[in-house]
């Protein structure tokens, strides 16, 4: 089998400036359910527009 890189080409880098309080505790429930803090972010965001 051969190695393969997954392209995301349906994702952009941003940048975002968030409150160290807040980063703590995106790290902390990133930590607990064994996933990236970009996971969190996204699902955080997904959440947030779909409840607005």
């Amino acid at each position: 089998m051969k190695f393969k890189v997954s392209k995301e080409l349906d994702k952009i880098s941003k940048t975002v400036r968030i409150e160290d309080q807040d980063c703590k505790l995106i790290e902390k429930l990133a930590k607990e359910n064994r996933c990236s803090f970009n996971a969190i972010v996204n699902s955080m965001i997904k959440y947030a527009i779909e409840n607005m």
